[in-house]
């Protein structure tokens, strides 16, 4: 909860301060998707190291470090000195802690988890995620204008290094810690993940489908918020912080509603038809220009994303042996890179056609994925759980 108030906070905070200072969609998206390129690119060896070190101790210093990055940016702009290029180099250096945080997250959440509880688990846990996600982005946006962003970023410094000390109370079995990290040894050992990966065909139809997720659904919808906000909608910052929370709302719902299944038996299926729902959603939303019916298909888009993100990591989770788990979840984790690239295309397409048209881009796009994913991954349609 603690790291999802602070994460909740900086998304408010460097959108809406991005697009007022550089006035361009197109730097807007990539501003907020550049975070994710070291996930693209690094969290492959993030995964090793997760494999190899303490879990709960490479999350505190994560949340350290972010911590005093975040604190050094808030002095920043208390001093009137954010430009452009200082946003870019602190979402990127931002980003260096996620290649290693979300495989360190999902891994550490895998190893006191049992198989047959995965999927509760890491719903319950996005239900956290989410809860924090309908209050604070619309307290957020109501911050911007009572104190301003410098004393809301130092606010955010503080609650990451709560979080890591919260961390730190987490109990690992001592079998799943492994101590020993040879340099000569990593690139074979993360290729040793590649491989595993490359021989179940289920987990690469969900990597594959999940990184088409990401580069149409989430890089646009999050990309793109703060000029809905500013030129669709207009309402403004507490506008953009109340969309924010709308999309806290439907990924909470949507959680509640995964939770209350237990174990799906399908994943798959199911995912694929979450796929659609997102995907016509998205085109909803291209065509709408009422402010609270937006909240409404917010809320699905990001229900649906929620939804099918958790069904993805634990059907991969519950297909990785404990011993490869950091590496492979790793591998997952490259989708989230994606954003990056999403937001770059989402960026050039709104700059040339419009938020909208870009959007029912994105969305058109999606769902003819879907209808031919469901022909090609046979074997991720046909995965049951019940059989394995």
């Amino acid at each position: 909860a603690l790291f999802s108030i602070a994460f909740w906070l900086q998304q408010v905070v460097i959108g809406w301060t991005a697009y007022q200072i550089t006035k361009s969609p197109l730097l807007t998206s990539i501003i907020l998707g550049l975070d994710v390129l070291p996930i693209l690119i690094g969290a492959p060896f993030g995964g090793l190291i997760t494999d190899k070190f303490n879990k709960k101790r490479l999350l505190g210093l994560i949340y350290i470090y972010q911590s005093l990055l975040i604190a050094s940016f808030g002095i920043v702009a208390l001093i009137g000195s954010i430009e452009t290029w200082t946003i870019f180099v602190f979402v990127l250096l931002m980003g260096l802690g996620w290649a290693i945080h979300d495989p360190a997250r999902f891994s550490l959440m895998s190893s006191v988890v049992p198989k047959e509880g995965l999927i509760n688990a890491i719903a319950l846990n996005s239900m956290a995620f989410s809860m924090m996600q309908i209050f604070v982005p619309a307290l957020g946006g109501l911050l911007i204008i009572l104190i301003g962003i410098g004393p809301m970023l130092l606010t955010e410094s503080v609650f990451l290094i709560s979080a890591a000390l919260v961390t730190q109370f987490v109990n690992i079995p001592k079998s799943n810690e492994q101590k020993e990290l040879s340099l000569k040894k990593a690139l074979p050992e993360i290729k040793s993940g590649f491989n595993f990966v490359s021989t179940n065909p289920v987990i690469v139809g969900f990597i594959l489908t999940t990184c088409a997720m990401v580069l149409l659904a989430m890089a646009f919808t999050n990309g793109l918020m703060p000029v809905y906000a500013a030129d669709i909608f207009r309402v403004g910052p507490v506008g953009l912080g109340i969309l924010l929370s709308a999309r806290g709302a439907g990924s909470f719902l949507s959680t509640i509603l995964l939770a209350s299944f237990g174990n799906i038996n399908k994943p798959g299926i199911i995912g694929f038809w979450i796929l659609i729902s997102l995907s016509l959603s998205m085109l909803a939303m291209s065509i709408n220009n009422i402010f609270l019916l937006g909240l409404i298909i917010i809320m699905v888009i990001s229900g649906s994303t929620m939804g099918y993100l958790n069904i993805s990591m634990a059907t991969v989770q519950s297909l990785t042996p404990n011993s490869l788990r950091g590496r492979v979840t790793g591998i997952f984790t490259m989708s989230f890179g994606m954003i990056s690239a999403g937001g770059l295309l989402s960026g050039i397409l709104a700059s040339l056609f419009g938020v909208q048209t870009a959007t029912f881009i994105a969305g058109t796009l999606l769902l003819l994925f879907a209808f031919i994913g469901i022909m090609i991954f046979k074997k991720m349609r046909s995965y049951n759980t019940k059989t394995h």
